[in-house]
């Protein structure tokens, strides 16, 4: 097998042996059938409330058709990780313990005429409006996905929704992540192979534009990565997935140092700004859950 058919065959059978068995099917690729139930109730741990099954209706991905099905979907994790309506936080690591409300799919603008909006996967906030948690969940994307390119419309401060002097602090966190000349629309490519830096700086952008909403003053950003702890399970390619992973977690790393000029932005407005990497075995063990539902998240621990 080739490294993706290991790192999806990995993820089916650890599903199987936490989530039991269950039917395959309806993916319009028919060699990716396997790796999609055919229900998809039967990739959640829990119900999905009406009012999350309508946050996901309308985000930009159109998660509830057959993406959401898929083994590997992140936005199936997001939602059995953090469940219905509410979720509590056990362990400050992550964020002030305390509950909190969900909401998925939150969608945030980023420039004038864009139509489409920071998509963020999660946002919990504190039932007592002190603290707010932005999520960005990667189950493989970041190993098996690809990098999408910088428009030119992010280097352009005529279509940044905020003062001038701010939209120059985020034009040059973007030029900080990108290399090489634009192609004939204009778009760079990124400068990072694994980590997505884009992504997020577009994350920061749409977060700090509506700072002027925001109900708290705590404000944090984590990347909640999928990571395979018992590597010989991607054998004969765990050498491979290691050096990936490095380099995800020194990206991390690099793009803190670079976006370290947009923390100053968030301070003089009095938001207190926090990005954080957090695996998801850690991400999980920070929340309260039931037995019953550890078990069957056990899916996401290998």
């Amino acid at each position: 097998m080739d490294f993706p058919t290991t790192v999806i065959e990995l993820i089916k059978k650890r599903f199987e042996e936490t989530n039991g068995s269950c039917e395959f099917g309806g993916c319009e690729s028919d060699a990716m059938a396997p790796y999609y139930v055919a229900h998809l109730e039967d990739n959640l741990v829990d119900t999905m409330a009406e009012c999350h099954l309508c946050e996901y209706a309308q985000g930009v991905g159109v998660e509830l058709g057959e993406k959401m099905r898929a083994l590997r979907s992140s936005s199936a994790m997001t939602f059995n990780l953090l469940g219905n309506h509410r979720v509590r936080i056990v362990d400050s690591m992550l964020a002030p313990k305390g509950r909190y409300s969900i909401n998925y799919e939150y969608q945030l603008p980023t420039l004038q005429g864009n139509p489409n909006k920071a998509n963020l996967d999660a946002r919990l906030l504190a039932e007592n409006k002190n603290a707010v948690v932005y999520c960005e969940m990667k189950m493989a994307e970041w190993m098996l996905g690809w990098m999408k390119m910088l428009r030119v419309s992010y280097l352009d401060p005529d279509r940044y929704l905020i003062p001038k002097e701010d939209a120059a602090v985020f034009i040059e966190l973007f030029n900080g992540l990108v290399k090489g000349d634009p192609n004939w629309k204009g778009s760079r490519k990124t400068r990072f192979s694994r980590f997505d830096a884009l992504q997020m700086a577009k994350h920061l952008l749409a977060i700090y534009t509506n700072l002027e909403n925001e109900e708290v003053s705590s404000i944090k950003l984590v990347n909640c990565i999928w990571e395979v702890r018992d590597t010989s399970l991607l054998a004969p390619y765990e050498k491979k997935y290691e050096a990936w992973l490095a380099t995800e977690r020194l990206e991390f790393f690099d793009f803190i140092r670079t976006a370290r000029p947009v923390y100053d932005l968030f301070e003089k407005r009095g938001f207190d700004l926090v990005i954080d990497y957090v695996p998801v075995d850690r991400f999980l063990a920070c929340l309260e859950k039931t037995d019953e539902q550890k078990a069957k998240l056990a899916r996401y621990l290998v």
